[in-house]
Protein backbone atom coordinates (compact mmCIF):
# COMPACT_ATOMS: atom_id res chain seq x y z
CA UNK A 1 0.00 0.00 0.00
CA UNK A 2 1.38 3.68 -0.93
CA UNK A 3 1.26 6.91 0.25
CA UNK A 4 -1.32 7.94 -1.93
CA UNK A 5 -3.53 4.94 -0.75
CA UNK A 6 -3.34 6.24 2.98
CA UNK A 7 -4.52 9.53 2.32
CA UNK A 8 -8.04 9.79 4.45
CA UNK A 9 -11.08 10.23 2.35
CA UNK A 10 -14.56 10.84 3.46
CA UNK A 11 -17.15 8.05 4.07
CA UNK A 12 -18.09 8.30 0.48
CA UNK A 13 -14.51 7.24 -0.78
CA UNK A 14 -14.30 10.25 -2.30
CA UNK A 15 -10.20 10.25 -3.61
CA UNK A 16 -8.15 13.00 -1.69
CA UNK A 17 -6.63 15.96 -3.98
CA UNK A 18 -2.71 16.12 -4.47
CA UNK A 19 -1.12 19.16 -5.03
CA UNK A 20 1.27 19.94 -7.73
CA UNK A 21 4.83 19.82 -5.94
CA UNK A 22 3.30 16.86 -3.90
CA UNK A 23 2.78 15.27 -6.98
CA UNK A 24 5.94 16.33 -8.48
CA UNK A 25 7.96 14.78 -6.00
CA UNK A 26 5.83 11.87 -5.98
CA UNK A 27 7.05 10.87 -9.88
CA UNK A 28 10.13 11.73 -8.83
CA UNK A 29 10.89 9.76 -6.31
CA UNK A 30 9.69 6.62 -8.25
CA UNK A 31 13.08 6.84 -10.00
CA UNK A 32 16.47 7.11 -8.82
CA UNK A 33 16.28 10.99 -8.59
CA UNK A 34 14.71 10.74 -5.57
CA UNK A 35 17.87 9.93 -4.11
CA UNK A 36 19.60 13.16 -4.75
CA UNK A 37 16.67 14.79 -3.01
CA UNK A 38 16.92 12.05 0.06
CA UNK A 39 20.93 13.17 0.23
CA UNK A 40 19.80 16.81 -0.04
CA UNK A 41 17.59 16.48 2.90
CA UNK A 42 19.61 14.17 5.04
CA UNK A 43 23.26 17.20 4.65
CA UNK A 44 20.49 19.55 6.09
CA UNK A 45 20.12 17.52 9.09
CA UNK A 46 23.58 16.17 9.90
CA UNK A 47 23.42 17.43 13.28
CA UNK A 48 19.85 15.68 13.72
CA UNK A 49 21.19 12.25 11.86
CA UNK A 50 24.41 12.15 14.23
CA UNK A 51 21.69 12.03 17.23
CA UNK A 52 19.91 9.05 15.66
CA UNK A 53 22.40 7.19 15.38
CA UNK A 54 23.75 7.53 18.78
CA UNK A 55 20.22 6.41 19.94
CA UNK A 56 19.83 3.43 17.81
CA UNK A 57 23.30 2.17 19.18
CA UNK A 58 22.25 2.92 22.27
CA UNK A 59 20.00 -0.03 21.76
CA UNK A 60 20.84 -3.40 22.70
CA UNK A 61 21.79 -5.99 19.99
CA UNK A 62 22.13 -9.62 19.52
CA UNK A 63 23.33 -11.66 16.90
CA UNK A 64 19.81 -12.99 15.42
CA UNK A 65 19.09 -9.15 15.17
CA UNK A 66 22.13 -8.37 13.07
CA UNK A 67 21.36 -11.58 10.93
CA UNK A 68 17.83 -10.39 10.05
CA UNK A 69 19.23 -7.00 9.15
CA UNK A 70 21.45 -8.29 6.81
CA UNK A 71 18.53 -10.64 5.36
CA UNK A 72 16.21 -7.07 5.06
CA UNK A 73 19.40 -5.41 3.40
CA UNK A 74 20.42 -8.44 1.28
CA UNK A 75 16.76 -9.58 0.02
CA UNK A 76 14.73 -7.73 0.77
CA UNK A 77 12.36 -9.17 3.33
CA UNK A 78 13.18 -11.30 6.91
CA UNK A 79 10.76 -13.38 8.48
CA UNK A 80 11.05 -12.21 12.14
CA UNK A 81 8.65 -14.37 14.06
CA UNK A 82 10.97 -16.29 16.18
CA UNK A 83 12.75 -12.72 17.31
CA UNK A 84 9.48 -10.63 18.17
CA UNK A 85 7.98 -10.36 21.77
CA UNK A 86 5.07 -12.98 21.50
CA UNK A 87 3.29 -11.09 24.27
CA UNK A 88 3.20 -8.09 22.28
CA UNK A 89 1.83 -9.94 19.42
CA UNK A 90 -0.92 -11.68 21.70
CA UNK A 91 -2.09 -8.11 22.67
CA UNK A 92 -2.53 -7.08 19.25
CA UNK A 93 -4.16 -9.97 18.64
CA UNK A 94 -6.79 -9.59 21.42
CA UNK A 95 -7.65 -5.40 20.30
CA UNK A 96 -7.95 -7.63 17.05
CA UNK A 97 -10.69 -9.93 17.39
CA UNK A 98 -12.65 -7.42 19.57
CA UNK A 99 -12.84 -5.25 16.51
CA UNK A 100 -13.39 -8.35 14.08
CA UNK A 101 -16.55 -8.94 16.14
CA UNK A 102 -17.72 -5.28 15.74
CA UNK A 103 -17.01 -5.51 12.00
CA UNK A 104 -20.30 -4.05 10.58
CA UNK A 105 -20.17 -1.33 13.19
CA UNK A 106 -16.75 -0.41 12.18
CA UNK A 107 -16.64 -0.88 8.77
CA UNK A 108 -19.66 1.78 8.07
CA UNK A 109 -17.36 4.63 10.05
CA UNK A 110 -13.82 3.87 8.39
CA UNK A 111 -12.39 7.07 7.08
CA UNK A 112 -10.04 4.44 4.44
CA UNK A 113 -13.13 3.80 2.03
CA UNK A 114 -11.68 3.79 -1.18
CA UNK A 115 -10.59 -0.17 -1.00
CA UNK A 116 -13.87 -2.59 -1.70
CA UNK A 117 -12.02 -5.71 -0.66
CA UNK A 118 -10.65 -4.67 3.19
CA UNK A 119 -12.11 -3.09 6.17
CA UNK A 120 -9.65 -0.70 8.29
CA UNK A 121 -10.43 -1.64 11.58
CA UNK A 122 -8.44 1.46 13.80
CA UNK A 123 -10.18 4.95 13.17
CA UNK A 124 -12.29 4.47 16.58
CA UNK A 125 -8.84 4.26 17.70
CA UNK A 126 -7.83 7.89 16.63
CA UNK A 127 -8.10 11.35 18.62
CA UNK A 128 -7.60 14.06 16.51
CA UNK A 129 -6.01 11.69 14.01
CA UNK A 130 -3.41 9.87 16.34
CA UNK A 131 -2.91 7.35 18.16
CA UNK A 132 -1.62 6.76 22.21
CA UNK A 133 1.76 5.84 22.27
CA UNK A 134 0.55 2.94 24.78
CA UNK A 135 -1.60 1.35 22.25
CA UNK A 136 -0.85 -2.05 22.02
CA UNK A 137 -0.14 -1.71 18.39
CA UNK A 138 2.21 1.58 18.99
CA UNK A 139 3.94 -0.65 21.60
CA UNK A 140 4.68 -3.89 19.06
CA UNK A 141 5.67 -1.39 16.45
CA UNK A 142 8.49 0.33 19.17
CA UNK A 143 10.43 -3.07 20.71
CA UNK A 144 13.57 -2.86 20.57
CA UNK A 145 14.71 -6.14 18.38
CA UNK A 146 12.42 -4.75 15.73
CA UNK A 147 14.13 -1.26 15.74
CA UNK A 148 17.48 -2.23 15.78
CA UNK A 149 17.02 -4.54 12.83
CA UNK A 150 15.20 -1.56 10.75
CA UNK A 151 17.81 0.60 12.05
CA UNK A 152 21.07 -1.31 11.52
CA UNK A 153 19.51 -1.56 7.45
CA UNK A 154 18.77 2.10 7.32
CA UNK A 155 22.04 2.79 9.31
CA UNK A 156 20.10 5.39 11.80
CA UNK A 157 17.35 5.27 14.00
CA UNK A 158 14.08 4.47 11.79
CA UNK A 159 10.96 7.15 12.29
CA UNK A 160 7.50 4.94 12.36
CA UNK A 161 5.15 6.45 10.19
CA UNK A 162 1.76 4.41 10.80
CA UNK A 163 -0.30 1.73 12.35
CA UNK A 164 -2.59 -0.14 10.54
CA UNK A 165 -5.35 -3.13 10.88
CA UNK A 166 -7.05 -4.36 7.70
CA UNK A 167 -10.03 -7.08 7.44
CA UNK A 168 -9.44 -8.24 3.43
CA UNK A 169 -12.21 -9.99 2.15
CA UNK A 170 -13.18 -12.00 -1.04
CA UNK A 171 -12.48 -10.19 -4.87
CA UNK A 172 -14.28 -12.93 -7.10
CA UNK A 173 -15.64 -11.48 -9.99
CA UNK A 174 -14.54 -8.25 -9.28
CA UNK A 175 -11.31 -6.40 -11.18
CA UNK A 176 -8.18 -6.37 -9.23
CA UNK A 177 -7.45 -2.83 -8.04
CA UNK A 178 -4.84 -0.60 -5.88
CA UNK A 179 -2.57 -2.96 -3.55
CA UNK A 180 -4.13 -5.97 -5.37
CA UNK A 181 -2.14 -5.18 -8.17
CA UNK A 182 1.59 -5.50 -7.81
CA UNK A 183 3.51 -2.22 -6.90
CA UNK A 184 5.79 -0.53 -4.43
CA UNK A 185 5.51 1.59 -1.93
CA UNK A 186 7.32 5.16 -2.62
CA UNK A 187 6.31 6.96 0.93
CA UNK A 188 9.78 7.56 0.77
CA UNK A 189 13.55 6.13 -0.95
CA UNK A 190 13.47 2.94 1.98
CA UNK A 191 10.05 2.17 3.52
CA UNK A 192 10.10 -1.22 5.51
CA UNK A 193 6.62 -2.83 7.07
CA UNK A 194 6.29 -5.17 9.82
CA UNK A 195 3.42 -7.60 9.34
CA UNK A 196 1.61 -9.32 11.67
CA UNK A 197 -0.94 -12.55 10.53
CA UNK A 198 -4.04 -12.37 12.96
CA UNK A 199 -5.59 -15.10 11.28
CA UNK A 200 -4.13 -18.46 9.48
CA UNK A 201 -2.86 -18.00 5.97
CA UNK A 202 -2.86 -21.53 4.62
CA UNK A 203 -2.77 -20.96 0.66
CA UNK A 204 -3.43 -18.77 -2.03
CA UNK A 205 -7.26 -18.83 -1.40
CA UNK A 206 -6.08 -16.53 1.38
CA UNK A 207 -5.08 -13.69 0.12
CA UNK A 208 -0.94 -14.12 1.48
CA UNK A 209 1.09 -10.95 0.85
CA UNK A 210 3.34 -12.44 -2.07
CA UNK A 211 6.38 -10.52 -3.36
CA UNK A 212 9.92 -10.38 -5.70
CA UNK A 213 12.94 -10.28 -3.69
CA UNK A 214 14.96 -7.05 -3.98
CA UNK A 215 17.22 -8.63 -6.45
CA UNK A 216 14.67 -9.81 -8.86
CA UNK A 217 12.57 -6.55 -8.51
CA UNK A 218 15.25 -4.44 -9.88
CA UNK A 219 13.79 -3.71 -13.48
CA UNK A 220 11.01 -1.85 -11.86
CA UNK A 221 13.03 0.20 -9.70
CA UNK A 222 12.53 3.44 -11.46
CA UNK A 223 9.13 2.26 -13.42
CA UNK A 224 6.73 5.66 -13.43
CA UNK A 225 4.00 3.17 -13.97
CA UNK A 226 2.01 2.90 -9.82
CA UNK A 227 0.14 -0.74 -9.64
CA UNK A 228 0.57 -3.65 -12.95
CA UNK A 229 -1.33 -6.55 -14.11
CA UNK A 230 0.56 -9.88 -13.92
CA UNK A 231 0.97 -9.86 -17.55
CA UNK A 232 3.23 -6.96 -17.08
CA UNK A 233 5.42 -7.85 -14.03
CA UNK A 234 6.12 -11.76 -15.44
CA UNK A 235 6.95 -10.02 -18.87
CA UNK A 236 9.97 -8.82 -17.21
CA UNK A 237 10.25 -11.45 -14.14
CA UNK A 238 10.20 -14.80 -13.97
CA UNK A 239 7.27 -16.72 -11.86
CA UNK A 240 9.65 -18.33 -10.29
CA UNK A 241 10.78 -15.77 -8.17
CA UNK A 242 7.57 -15.33 -6.77
CA UNK A 243 7.26 -15.58 -3.19
CA UNK A 244 4.27 -16.00 -1.11
CA UNK A 245 3.92 -16.16 2.88
CA UNK A 246 1.83 -19.01 3.69
CA UNK A 247 1.94 -18.59 7.64
CA UNK A 248 -0.04 -19.33 10.64
CA UNK A 249 -1.29 -16.89 12.76
CA UNK A 250 0.72 -14.38 15.01
CA UNK A 251 3.54 -14.68 12.11
CA UNK A 252 5.21 -11.98 11.89
CA UNK A 253 7.77 -10.35 8.73
CA UNK A 254 9.07 -7.52 7.84
CA UNK A 255 9.67 -6.33 4.25
CA UNK A 256 11.56 -3.70 2.32
CA UNK A 257 7.92 -2.64 0.14
CA UNK A 258 10.07 0.56 -1.70
CA UNK A 259 12.09 -2.06 -3.11
CA UNK A 260 10.16 -5.62 -3.28
CA UNK A 261 7.54 -5.69 -5.80
CA UNK A 262 4.63 -6.59 -3.73
CA UNK A 263 0.94 -7.33 -3.91
CA UNK A 264 -2.14 -8.63 -1.73
CA UNK A 265 -5.43 -9.39 -0.49
CA UNK A 266 -6.58 -11.18 -3.37
CA UNK A 267 -9.02 -12.79 -1.35
CA UNK A 268 -11.11 -15.94 -2.77
CA UNK A 269 -14.70 -17.63 -1.43
CA UNK A 270 -15.80 -16.96 2.13
CA UNK A 271 -11.92 -16.54 3.42
CA UNK A 272 -11.04 -13.48 5.42
CA UNK A 273 -7.31 -12.08 6.03
CA UNK A 274 -6.30 -9.97 8.77
CA UNK A 275 -3.58 -8.32 9.24
CA UNK A 276 -1.42 -6.03 11.28
CA UNK A 277 0.91 -3.63 9.62
CA UNK A 278 3.60 -1.07 11.06
CA UNK A 279 5.29 1.26 8.47
CA UNK A 280 8.38 2.91 9.08
CA UNK A 281 10.66 5.08 7.13
CA UNK A 282 14.16 6.18 6.98
CA UNK A 283 13.98 10.40 7.90
CA UNK A 284 14.13 13.28 6.76
CA UNK A 285 11.01 12.36 5.16
CA UNK A 286 11.02 13.37 1.44
CA UNK A 287 7.46 14.44 1.54
CA UNK A 288 6.40 17.29 3.46
CA UNK A 289 5.37 15.93 7.20
CA UNK A 290 1.61 14.95 7.92
CA UNK A 291 -0.02 15.75 11.02
CA UNK A 292 1.26 13.54 14.48
CA UNK A 293 0.11 10.54 14.07
CA UNK A 294 0.98 9.85 17.69
CA UNK A 295 0.12 11.67 20.58
CA UNK A 296 2.03 10.89 24.16
CA UNK A 297 0.43 8.92 26.76
CA UNK A 298 2.60 8.84 30.04
CA UNK A 299 6.60 9.30 30.17
CA UNK A 300 8.49 8.49 26.98
CA UNK A 301 12.49 8.60 26.41
CA UNK A 302 14.18 10.75 23.93
CA UNK A 303 14.67 7.47 21.85
CA UNK A 304 10.94 7.15 21.58
CA UNK A 305 10.13 10.43 20.94
CA UNK A 306 12.42 10.70 17.88
CA UNK A 307 10.86 7.28 16.67
CA UNK A 308 6.70 8.60 16.74
CA UNK A 309 8.44 11.93 15.77
CA UNK A 310 6.80 13.86 19.21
Amino acid sequence: MTMSETASATPAAKKPKINQFRRLLWHVNRTDLGWVTKATLTSLQLGARAKRIEMLNSLPAAPEWSTASRQLNEQGYVDVSSIVDRGLAEAVLNVSQDKVSRLDELAAKQQLGHKSFWVSLLDEDLIDGAFATDHPFVRYAMQPAVLRIMGDFMHELPQLSDVLLTLSRPTENKPLTYSQLWHLDHDDKRVCKLFIYLTDVRDTADGPLTFIPAPSSKPFRNTIKSHMADDRVFAKVDRSAVKEIIAPKLSSFIVNTARCLHMGSRIQSDRTRLLYTATYIQPPRIYPEPPARFRAVGPLSDLERAVMRL
